[in-house]
């Protein structure tokens, strides 16, 4: 018996966060073991990708970057290109290299295994994967982040929550098992699709593994965003979703009742937020307390997230909350949002508030910046956990 690992967007050149990230990391920790194949999936075929060329493309996908910084309301704008949901996809497709483009056939058979954990609606994977189960007698195991665009289509763009529902209805109909990110993901996927059998419906704990090691300058960079002074971090996607919003309230109630308090935003710009950010541009209130910080790569990262004195993740909505996770495998102590995934992102030691209070968060995480709280201990995920898990769900 082979598994054979899906890993088109792994080798591909989508941005690594998210979904992507997630296969990038499952796919490194399953490189060297028995027993494992990987492919990539092109035109409905299977295409073989040695594991050699999988970790070149996975380290050409991570390169070390030189931050922008944006100090809102004190540097000129900076804003990199947006990126549409449908170009990063269109990014995604697309082969690392000429030269290293699978050309070899994959022959899967019946005892084989086919475990796909990636953009799997905009490839052709479901075609691969009824062949595989319906006319080789394999198995295929499917895999389920959210369902965001069936039950919140208005925070995406472009919205396309019937495509979505068809793709995920084809998913449960055809895989052996369907693994999801978190308990909470679970729940939903059994709101939407009743009729499956809850025990073919697994949970999957991503990995965050420990703290990525860095350099002085990478500290260096981390202590002048705000000239030593405390701040909370948020690494997300400025997105309508993650609700940065609530953070921008937040520092104008610090300023207006004269309490100190800054904020740094990691991560690219999305959609729906153009008032968001002609505010934060333009509000003398909070003139140098907000910094945007996009091409920061997981050195600088990290740096940053040992510099803080609390992260925050005040998203609407997350399927799991990788920033979570990763931000306690920094020794950074959390607030989190109520209402998805993420207490279970928290592991249980992150102080939860309800999304929509903006007093809660400003004294709550005002005071943290001052007095930031003592972590209780935790058990860590690791990405290999999470590969030794995949496989055993895949095989069992």
């Amino acid at each position: 018996m082979t598994l054979f690992f899906n890993v088109t967007d792994a080798v591909g050149m989508a941005p690594n966060h998210g979904i992507t990230r997630t296969e990038r990391q499952l796919a490194q920790a399953l490189v060297g073991r028995a027993d494992i194949a990987f492919v990539a999936v092109d035109g409905g075929r299977a295409l073989r990708v040695d594991e050699g060329d999988v970790v070149a493309a996975i380290e050409r996908a991570v390169p070390e970057a030189t931050p922008i910084v944006e100090r809102f309301g004190i540097d000129p704008p900076s804003r990199p290109p947006i990126q549409s949901m449908r170009t990063s996809l269109r990014r995604s497709m697309r082969a690392p290299a000429e030269e290293r483009r699978p050309t070899q056939p994959a022959a899967l058979r019946s005892e084989d295994v086919l475990v796909s954990v990636g953009l799997d609606w905009v490839h052709d994977v479901i075609d691969l994967a009824r062949r595989h189960r319906y006319g080789a007698g394999g198995r295929y195991i499917g895999f389920c982040y959210d369902l965001i665009p069936i039950d919140h289509p208005e925070w995406l763009f472009p919205p396309d929550p019937d495509g979505f529902r068809r793709h995920l209805g084809a998913v449960v109909s055809t895989a052996n098992r369907v693994v999801c990110i978190s308990e909470h993901t679970r729940t939903d996927l059994l709101r939407h699709f009743p009729d499956v059998d809850p025990d073919a419906v697994a949970v999957l704990r991503l990995g965050a593994d420990a703290a990525v090691a860095h350099e002085p300058r990478h500290d260096a960079f981390a202590a002048s965003l705000f000239d030593g002074e405390p701040f909370a971090i948020y690494c997300a996607t400025i997105d309508r979703r993650k609700n940065h919003q609530l953070l921008y309230r937040v520092v104008k109630e610090w300023a207006r009742s004269g309490r100190p308090g800054n904020v740094a935003f990691v991560g690219r710009l999305g959609s729906g937020v153009d008032d968001l950010i002609d505010c934060l541009r333009h509000d003398p209130l909070v003139a140098g307390r907000v910094v945007h910080v996009t091409n920061c790569d997981d050195a600088h990262l990290g740096a940053l997230y040992r510099r803080a004195a609390i992260a925050v993740y005040p998203s609407l909505y997350e399927g799991w909350g990788l920033g979570v996770t990763e931000a306690l495998a920094h020794a950074t102590p959390c607030v989190v949002a109520s209402g998805s995934s993420l207490e279970e992102a928290g592991l249980g030691v992150c102080e939860v508030l309800h999304p929509l209070r903006t007093g809660q968060w400003a004294d709550v995480v005002g005071d943290f910046l001052v007095d930031p709280p003592m972590l209780a201990p935790f058990d860590l995920p690791t990405w290999a956990d999470a590969a030794d898990e995949l496989v055993r769900l895949a095989t069992t």
